[in-house]
C-alpha cells in the first residue's frame, strides 16, 4: 500500500508521542471528517496503526518500521496514558497552528514547542508534580502550556511555580515567562471567570509581591482549583479553535500596549492575570480613573464584577485587529 503524506505524518506522530485520541487523528488527516475517516481506515486494515476500545490510537510494529529513525518525545514510563494523550493532543493542535515541534530550542525566530519530557532534560529541578504539557517559544516568550479542558484539573500552585525559578539556575533562558491555558471552547468565559474568582479571593496572598525563597524539595500533593500567582507573569487563555489567532495576538501584544499609552490595562490576548490586576486595582481604589482595552469577545468577563463596571470613570475600549 502506498501511503499519502498525511497518513505518514499521523504514523510519525504516533511513534513520537505514543498515542492520540481518534478524533484528533482525524483532525490530523483532513479538515473534512469524512475524507479523514477514509484515510484512517486503510491504516488500521493494513495494520500500520491500531484503535483501542477507549478511542486511543497507537502505531503498530509495521507502522514503526516505516520510520525506524523516529524517536519518542514523551516519557513512556508510569502508565499515565491520560497525560500522554493530553500532550499528544496539544502537539497536534500546535502543529495545526503552524508551530514546529522540537526536542531542543534552536537559535531561530520561528515559533516552536518542546514537550515536557524533553524540557525536563534541558531544565533541571522542576518539581515532579507540575502538570505542564511543554514549553512554547513564541515571540520573546517561553510559555508553559496546559490542557485544562473544562477547567476542573487539580492545580499544584507551588509545583507550577517551579517552572519560573531563577535563583538556582545560572542559565536564565530556561525559566518560563508565562502560561498558556487551552480550554474547551463552549466553557471559555465560564472558565475564565472561575479562575479569576479563585485568585481574587486570595489576591493578597497570590498577586502581591512578597519575599519568597525558592524551594527544591518536593511539594505535598493536594487537589485544588486553578489559581494564579504573580510569579506566573502572564496567563493567556485560548481554545483549540482560536489557538492560532491567540498565538498571533500574543506576539503583537506589545505593539497594542504601545498604541494605547493612556489606558491602564491593555489586554488583547486574554491574559487572566491582567483581569485580576485590573479588578483588584479598581476594588482597592474606587475613586480613581481606570480604563481597559480588550477584544469584544472578552467583554462578558468584565461583567463578573458589576460593582467594578459601575464605578464612575471606568472606561472600556475594544481592541480591534
Amino acid at each position: 500500500m502506498k501511503l499519502k503524506r498525511n497518513q505518514l505524518t499521523l504514523i510519525l506522530h504516533l511513534i513520537r508521542f505514543k498515542t492520540l485520541d481518534y478524533g484528533s487523528c482525524l483532525q490530523m488527516l483532513d479538515n473534512d471528517r469524512i475524507k479523514a475517516s477514509y484515510a484512517f481506515r486503510p491504516l488500521t486494515r493494513h495494520k500500520y496503526i491500531s484503535k483501542h476500545k477507549d478511542g486511543s490510537v497507537y502505531a503498530l510494529k509495521k507502522g514503526r518500521e516505516l520510520i525506524p529513525n523516529a524517536m519518542p518525545l514523551v516519557s513512556l514510563g508510569g502508565g499515565n496514558n491520560e497525560r500522554i494523550n493530553q500532550i499528544s493532543r496539544t502537539v497536534m493542535l500546535l502543529r495545526k497552528a503552524g508551530v514546529n515541534i522540537v526536542s531542543f530550542p534552536k537559535n531561530t525566530q520561528e515559533d516552536c514547542f518542546i514537550p515536557s519530557a524533553c524540557w525536563r532534560k534541558i531544565r533541571t529541578n522542576i518539581l515532579s508534580t507540575t502538570r505542564f504539557m511543554g514549553i512554547l517559544y513564541v515571540g520573546s516568550h517561553r510559555l508553559a502550556v496546559y490542557d485544562i479542558g473544562d477547567g476542573t484539573m487539580d492545580w499544584q500552585l507551588r509545583a507550577e511555580r517551579s517552572l519560573f525559578f531563577t535563583v538556582f539556575h545560572e542559565d536564565f533562558d530556561t525559566h518560563a515567562t508565562g502560561m498558556l491555558f487551552i480550554c474547551d471552547e463552549e466553557k471559555r468565559i465560564e472558565i475564565a471567570k472561575k479562575i479569576i474568582r479563585e485568585t481574587m479571593w486570595r489576591r493578597k496572598q497570590l498577586i502581591e509581591n512578597n519575599n519568597y525563597i525558592e524551594r527544591l524539595r518536593p511539594v505535598k500533593y493536594s487537589k485544588a482549583p486553578i489559581r494564579l500567582n504573580h510569579y506566573y507573569e502572564r496567563v493567556y487563555l485560548t481554545t483549540p479553535a482560536t489557538l492560532k489567532e491567540s498565538i498571533s495576538r500574543i506576539k503583537t501584544e506589545e505593539d497594542f500596549i504601545l498604541n494605547y499609552p493612556q489606558i491602564f490595562s491593555v489586554n488583547p490576548a486574554t491574559d487572566l492575570l491582567k483581569f485580576v490586576y485590573f479588578f483588584s486595582a479598581v476594588k482597592s481604589d474606587a475613586c480613581s480613573d481606570y480604563s481597559i482595552a480588550l477584544p469584544k469577545q472578552d467583554f462578558p468577563i468584565l461583567q463578573m464584577y458589576p460593582d467594578v463596571l459601575n464605578v464612575e470613570g471606568i472606561r472600556v475600549y475594544e481592541c480591534k485587529y
